[in-house]
């Protein structure tokens, strides 16, 4: 039997993160993943960095009539579904290498396989029993399967199988107005493909400021995206070459043919395969349970990231991380960062920071709103648009800045002034006192506070 001082189960951000900073500090480590190529987690193979790869590469596209009208020269631009998938397979892989090196370098130790609990102190790996002191689960999510709607990966697609595509389909049926839902629907769009988004709720982008999904619906459907809210999929059947789908929509009931279906209404805990209760870990609809610390209710287990009910976001699984080396390390109670960026990379970007304005009401905290549109900015124009706003959020009595969102040119950029001037406890008049550089995206925000 190996013997540990800690096993991180998982290879995502968050699992990587936390074994490289336990190893570092003297700890005898283990991480625990499937196999080789899920090193790095859903984030790299099949997340953030596809994704973002596949939506930088298609906003060349979506710019080309701006472009032309600058003169440049945009004669047969197009894409080519299989090079940008070979880019992709080549970026994932130099980055998984350099998360390779990162645990080599630390001396971690790398046992591929799934793992499950067999007690308290111990998990199985294949035919191999692993004991340790202490456990981090960091196991990720899954794709949240449709009540309805079966991915079979080729007709009806999550965003998994989006990365293996080897056409390029005439028509796409966006299950969920999430995030994930609206960032694929922008990317399809931008390529020339008919687009509709069926979303369940009242808005899309359900998490964010309502001025900002409403903004964000009205510019979708400007690039040509077809958009239906408090809509439900009802029934659906397989042709030979498209899938005929049945909403329920405020109208009454929509039948029509896609010739592909992405279902894209979130993600899931993946704790499955984990054999919780044989370490007596308590979870709530698969989300393990954890306290401020981010222990479970076993002391000696930890975790992180996706499995625990915190955003699910790799960000926010890095910082837990590092909460939780430390805690292990020094025996120690610290605590994860609450203020977390949220960031949507669609066309036009969406981005939010701090507490919202139903937040602020649901604590009873008087506030003051400020909204300035990017239709004033100069460096807005020359980038080709112009839409979106930025919102900020700031204590009525004294001015200091709680929160804030935006939609626009690079949002997912910019918020991140919004999360410095937060965490220092700026106030809206000590921000208009700042000099910001002319002509940029960034002055935006001075020139909403002067």
């Amino acid at each position: 039997m190996n013997k540990f001082d800690v096993v991180v189960i998982g290879a995502g951000p968050g699992g990587y993160e936390c074994a490289s900073l336990l190893a570092k500090q003297g700890k005898n480590v283990a991480i625990v993943e499937k196999n080789e190529n899920q090193i790095g987690g859903t984030c790299l193979n099949e997340g953030c960095v596809p994704a973002k790869h596949y939506l930088e590469s298609a906003t060349y596209i979506a710019k080309q009539s701006y472009m032309q009208s600058c003169g440049v020269n945009t004669e047969n631009l197009s894409l080519d579904i299989n090079t940008l998938k070979n880019k992709k397979n080549e970026l994932i892989e130099q980055l998984r290498a350099g998360i390779n090196t990162k645990l080599k370098k630390a001396k971690v130790t790398t046992i591929f396989g799934t793992a499950s609990f067999e007690s308290q102190n111990s998990i199985k790996v294949g035919d191999e029993t692993i004991s340790s002191d202490k456990f981090v689960i960091a196991s990720g999510s899954v794709h949240r399967p449709h009540p309805l709607l079966e991915v079979d990966g080729k007709q009806i697609i999550s965003s998994k199988e989006v990365f293996e595509l080897q056409k390029i389909p005439n028509s796409v049926l966006v299950v969920g107005g999430g995030a994930i839902g609206c960032e694929f629907a922008t990317f399809f769009n931008s390529i020339g493909v008919e687009v509709d988004i069926a979303e369940f709720t009242s808005q899309i982008v359900p998490a964010e400021d309502v001025d900002v999904a409403k903004g964000l619906k009205r510019e979708l459907e400007k690039r040509g995206i077809s958009i239906s809210v408090d809509t439900n999929v009802t029934e659906f059947v397989k042709n030979s070459d498209s899938v005929e789908i049945t909403m329920q929509t405020k109208k009454g009931e929509v039948k029509k043919n896609y010739e592909l279906v992405l279902v894209s209404i979130g993600r899931a805990p993946n704790t499955s395969e984990l054999n919780l209760e044989n370490a007596d870990i308590k979870s709530d609809r698969d989300f393990v349970l954890t306290n401020e610390n981010l222990q479970t209710n076993n002391p000696n287990i930890y975790a992180i990231g996706d499995v625990i009910t915190t955003p699910a976001l790799a960000h926010s699984a890095y910082n837990e991380a590092s909460v939780v080396a430390n805690n292990i390390v020094n025996d120690s109670t610290c605590k994860a960062l609450t203020v977390i960026p949220f960031v949507t990379f669609c066309q036009p970007q969406v981005a939010s920071v701090g507490k919202n304005e139903k937040m602020l009401k649901a604590e009873g905290i008087e506030y003051t709103a400020i909204k300035h549109f990017y239709k004033s900015s100069a460096k807005a124009k020359i980038k080709g648009d112009d839409s979106g706003f930025i919102k900020l959020l700031c204590d009525k009595q004294n001015g200091v800045i709680l929160g804030g969102t935006m939609i626009g040119n690079d949002t997912t950029e910019h918020i991140h002034q919004i999360l410095i001037a937060i965490n220092a406890r700026l106030t809206k008049d000590e921000l208009a006192n700042m000099v910001f550089a002319h002509p940029t995206l960034s002055e935006s925000l001075w020139e909403m506070v002067k």
